[in-house]
C-alpha cells in the first residue's frame, strides 16, 4: 500500500530505516550488499540533502537500498523527489532572503553614517554659538571646561571588543575560519569587493580586517569562527545557510 498517497509524506529516509530496523539489517549489511558506503548510508536515512551527491546518484543509491531490504523502490524514489524538491525552495526561499539582507545592510549604514556627521556638525555649530566673547578680562575656565566636553566624540572612542581603542592605535580584527564540513563561504572586508571560497574539511583561513566581516555560509554547522582567538558561534544547522556580520 502507498503510504505517501498524495505527496504529503515526503521522508524517504526514515521509510527507509524503519523497514531495515523491523526486518533485524544492519547498515553493515545493507552496504555490504549495496557496496555503498555506511556513511553515504546514514546521509540517506538522515535525509541529508545538503551533503549527499547529485539527484541521478542519490536515485541509484535508494534503489539499491530499497532492493536489500525488500522495500517498495518507487515508493522510496517518489518520496525522496518530493522531498528534495520541498528542500529547493527552501533553499530559494532562503537565498532571497539573505539577498535581501545583504542590499539592506549597506544602506543602512550609509543612512547611520549620514546621521552622525549631521550630529557630529550640529554639536559643533551649538558649542560655537554658545561660547561668550572674548573680552579683556581672562576667559572662565570653567565655561570653557564645559564646551570642550560637550563636543567631544567619546561615543567613537568604544568597541564592541575593545573597551579603550585610541585613535591612533586601532586594534586589527583578525578572523580565523576552521572547516569541519564541506562548504562554500562569501566574504566581505571592509566593505571592499565580496570573495568566494569553497572549502573542504580541515581547511583553515586567516583573514584580517580594520572594521569588519560579512559572511555568506553555506554550511552553518560545517565550520568554526575564531574572532581575535575567541570562540563566534555559529547560528543554525548543519546545511542551513547563515549570514553573519562581524561586529
Amino acid at each position: 500500500m502507498d503510504m505517501d498517497a498524495g505527496g504529503k509524506n515526503f521522508s524517504f529516509g526514515r521509510y527507509l530505516k524503519a523497514i531495515r530496523l523491523e526486518k533485524g539489517i544492519t547498515l553493515k549489511e545493507v552496504s555490504r550488499e549495496t557496496r555503498i558506503g555506511i556513511y553515504t548510508l546514514l546521509l540517506l536515512e538522515r535525509e541529508d540533502h545538503a551533503n549527499l551527491p547529485p539527484e541521478v546518484f542519490v536515485k541509484g543509491f535508494i534503489r539499491a537500498y530499497a532492493k536489500t531490504i525488500d522495500a517498495d523502490v518507487d515508493i522510496a524514489v517518489r518520496r525522496y523527489l518530493a522531498s528534495l524538491d520541498l528542500f529547493k525552495k527552501n533553499a530559494r526561499i532562503e537565498a532571497d532572503l539573505i539577498k535581501s539582507n545583504i542590499k539592506f545592510w549597506p544602506r543602512l549604514l550609509l543612512v547611520l553614517g549620514l546621521l552622525s556627521c549631521i550630529i557630529i556638525v550640529s554639536i559643533f555649530t551649538i558649542s560655537i554659538f554658545r561660547q561668550p566673547p572674548e573680552t579683556d578680562s581672562s576667559l572662565n575656565p570653567q565655561v570653557v571646561g564645559a564646551d570642550a566636553e560637550v563636543i567631544e566624540p567619546k561615543a567613537f572612542q568604544k568597541s564592541d571588543f575593545s573597551e579603550e581603542r585610541s585613535e591612533k592605535t586601532i586594534e586589527k580584527l583578525l578572523l580565523k575560519i576552521i572547516t569541519l564540513q564541506k562548504t562554500k563561504i562569501k566574504i566581505i572586508i571592509d566593505d571592499q569587493s565580496p570573495k568566494e571560497y569553497s572549502l573542504n574539511p580541515g581547511d583553515h583561513l586567516e583573514l584580517e580586517a580594520r572594521s569588519s566581516f560579512n559572511l555568506l555560509i553555506g554550511n552553518a554547522g560545517g565550520v568554526k569562527l575564531f574572532l581575535n582567538e575567541k570562540i563566534l558561534e555559529v547560528p543554525g544547522r548543519s546545511g542551513q545557510v547563515v549570514n553573519i556580520k562581524i561586529p
